[in-house]
C-alpha cells in the first residue's frame, strides 16, 4: 500500500514539474531603452509585455536609483506603459518594469533616463528670451529685471538687462531696488492678514471697529466715507470690502487727470518747480482729507460689497485705520508684521521711511501723450526717479521699493501658507474672488489685493503694478514670477511673462502639456 501512494505521488510529481518546465517567463521589449530629458519634465517609459502561457498575473514599476526620487504615474498593474514627474536634480536615473505570471515566474527590464538641469537648458533659454524682449522695446523701456522661481530645491533664475540710470551709465542688475506700484497692495494686505491671524478682527469686520469719530479729518463723520443716493453709509465698510475694493470709493489718483490731485500736483511741482504747492511728505491724514476734500466718497454709483472697482483709495483707507487702530505708523506695522519677520531686508516705504539696502533704486518712466484733459506740459516720457518727483502719494497703494528675491520671499511665505497659519483666511485669500470685465480669451478676478487672471490652460494669481512690475504664482506649473521693466503702460513684462509660460508648456516643465496655438 505504501508502494502505491509513493508511486502515485512520483506521478504528480513529474506531471507537475512538466507543467512548470513549460511554462515560460514573461517577455518584455523596450524600443527606447536610454532617455535624454530636462528635470522637471515628463517622460513616458513604454514596454511591450507578452506572455505565451497566457497566465499573465501583474506588472509592475519601480525606480532603482538616481540622485533624487521621481514621481511615477501607474493606471493600474497591468500597465505597460507610465508618466515618470523628474525631480529638479540632474544625473542618471534608473527604472525597471517586472511583468510576473500566475506562477511567479517573472522578467525585469530596466530604462535610464539621463535628466539634464535646467540650469544647463532652460535657464540659456531664458536668457535669450528676456534679451530678445529688451532688444524689441528698448525704445520702449531702459531695461527688465526678471525671475523665475521653479518652486523646487532653491531652482531660481535671474535675468537682467539694459540699464538702471538714464544717462546708461550703470547697467541694470538683478539685485538692483525698484519702485514695486501697486504689488505695494499685496505687502500692505499681509500686515492686515497678520491682524487677522492674531485674531484682533475679521475680514467681515466693520470699519468703526478701527476708528473713532475723532480720527476723522475736521467736519467729516465715518458715515461720509461712503454717499450713495443721498444716504450716508460710511459706517458699514468692511475690511473684507476695502481689500477686494468693492467700498465704490473712487480713486484718489487720477493718473494725472484731475489738476487737484496728489499725482497732478507732485508732477506739475517736479516739472514746473513751486514744490511749496505741495506737502514735503503726504502723511496719511493728508491723503485721506484729500480724499474727503475732493468728495471721492460722494455721489457713488454702487454700493457697498456691490462689485469691484479698483483704485489706490481703499488700501490706504484701510492702513490709516490700522493707524488710527494701533497707534503705530503704517510704515512700522508694515517692518514689524512682515518685512522683519520674512527677512525683507531691501523693501521699505519709499520717501516715508529710510531707505534699505542699496540707494540707486532703477529709473523708471511715465510716458504722458498729448491728451486735452491732461495739461500740455506734462507731455512726454518723463524720468520720474531723475526728475525727483514727490511719489510719497503712493503710500500704502503703490509706494514701496523692493527687488526681484524680497519679492519672492514674500510670493513663497504667501503661497505656501507660511505667511498666514489661520484656516479660514487662508481658505479666504484662496478662494475669494470678483470677477471683472473679461478681455478677449482671458477671465480677469480681484480678490483680497490679488488679481487672477485665467488664460487657456494656466492662471496667474498675484499682483502688477503701474511702473510696470509684476509678482504672480502661475498655475499649474506652480512657479513664481516676478518682473519689472520700469515704463508706465509698456507691456515688455507681460510679453516675457507670456513667452516663458509658453516655453515652458513647449517643454513640458513640470509634465504640463502644451499650449494651444491660440493661447501662445
Amino acid at each position: 500500500m505504501k508502494s502505491l501512494n509513493l508511486g502515485a505521488a512520483l506521478i504528480c510529481i513529474g506531471v507537475l514539474s512538466a507543467c512548470v518546465s513549460r511554462n515560460e517567463r514573461p517577455t518584455i521589449t523596450i524600443e527606447q531603452p536610454e532617455l535624454t530629458a530636462i528635470a522637471m519634465t515628463q517622460v513616458t517609459l513604454a514596454a511591450r509585455v507578452t506572455d505565451k502561457d497566457d497566465n499573465l498575473k501583474s506588472i509592475a514599476w519601480r525606480q532603482v536609483s538616481g540622485p533624487d526620487d521621481a514621481v511615477l504615474h501607474v493606471s493600474s498593474d497591468q500597465a505597460q506603459s507610465i508618466d515618470v514627474r523628474l525631480p529638479t536634480a540632474a544625473g542618471e536615473y534608473t527604472f525597471e518594469i517586472t511583468a510576473t505570471d500566475e506562477l511567479d515566474v517573472y522578467q525585469s527590464k530596466r530604462f535610464t533616463v539621463i535628466v539634464k538641469s535646467l540650469q544647463e537648458t532652460v535657464f540659456v533659454q531664458l536668457d535669450d528670451l528676456l534679451l530678445q524682449i529688451y532688444e524689441a522695446d528698448k525704445a520702449l523701456i531702459p531695461g527688465i529685471q526678471a525671475l523665475i522661481d521653479f518652486n523646487q530645491d532653491g531652482v531660481v533664475w535671474r535675468g537682467a538687462v539694459g540699464y538702471r540710470d538714464a544717462q546708461q551709465t550703470q547697467v541694470l542688475k538683478t539685485d538692483t531696488p525698484f519702485r514695486i506700484a501697486s504689488i505695494s497692495k499685496l505687502l500692505s494686505a499681509a500686515v492686515t492678514f497678520s491682524m487677522i491671524d492674531e485674531g484682533l478682527f475679521t475680514l467681515d469686520t466693520p470699519i468703526t471697529a478701527l476708528i473713532s469719530p475723532e480720527d476723522m479729518p475736521l467736519g467729516y463723520s465715518i458715515e461720509d466715507l461712503h454717499v450713495a443716493q443721498g444716504v450716508k453709509r460710511g459706517g458699514s465698510l468692511t475690511i473684507r470690502q476695502l481689500l477686494d475694493q468693492s467700498t465704490g470709493i473712487r480713486d484718489f489718483i487720477s493718473y494725472l487727470h484731475d489738476p487737484l490731485a496728489p499725482d497732478t500736483r507732485s508732477f506739475i511741482a517736479a516739472l514746473q518747480g513751486g514744490e511749496d504747492d505741495i506737502p514735503a511728505l503726504w502723511r496719511s491724514d493728508l491723503l485721506i482729507a484729500d480724499l474727503l476734500e475732493r468728495g471721492l466718497t460722494q455721489n457713488l454709483e454702487a454700493m457697498p460689497g456691490e462689485k469691484h472697482l479698483y483704485g489706490n483709495s481703499n488700501t490706504d483707507l484701510l492702513a490709516w485705520a490700522l493707524e488710527k487702530h494701533t497707534k503705530k505708523r503704517f510704515e512700522q506695522l508694515l517692518y514689524e508684521r512682515v518685512l522683519q519677520p520674512l527677512g525683507m531686508d531691501n523693501t521699505y516705504m519709499d520717501r516715508h521711511e529710510p531707505m534699505r539696502g542699496s540707494e540707486q533704486i532703477a529709473h523708471h518712466y511715465f510716458y504722458i501723450p498729448e491728451h486735452e484733459e491732461i495739461p500740455s506740459e506734462l507731455s512726454g516720457n518723463h524720468n520720474v526717479v531723475a526728475l525727483e518727483v514727490n511719489t510719497s502719494f503712493a503710500w500704502a497703494g503703490g509706494g514701496m521699493v523692493s527687488t526681484l528675491d524680497d519679492l519672492n520671499v514674500f510670493m513663497t511665505a504667501l503661497h505656501q501658507g507660511h505667511l498666514v497659519e489661520e484656516p479660514q483666511l487662508q481658505k479666504e485669500i484662496a478662494e475669494h474672488w470678483l470677477s471683472e470685465v473679461p478681455e478677449e480669451g482671458v477671465q480677469e478676478h480681484y480678490g483680497l489685493a490679488q488679481e487672477r487672471f485665467d488664460f487657456e490652460g494656466y492662471s496667474t494669481i498675484g499682483h502688477s503694478g503701474f511702473w510696470g512690475t509684476n509678482a504672480t504664482f502661475v498655475e499649474p506649473l506652480a512657479i513664481r514670477m516676478v518682473t519689472a521693466s520700469h515704463q508706465v503702460s509698456a507691456e515688455s513684462f507681460y510679453e516675457f511673462e507670456q513667452a516663458a509660460i509658453a516655453l515652458f508648456h513647449e517643454l513640458g516643465i513640470k509634465g504640463v502639456a502644451p499650449l494651444t496655438k491660440d493661447t501662445q
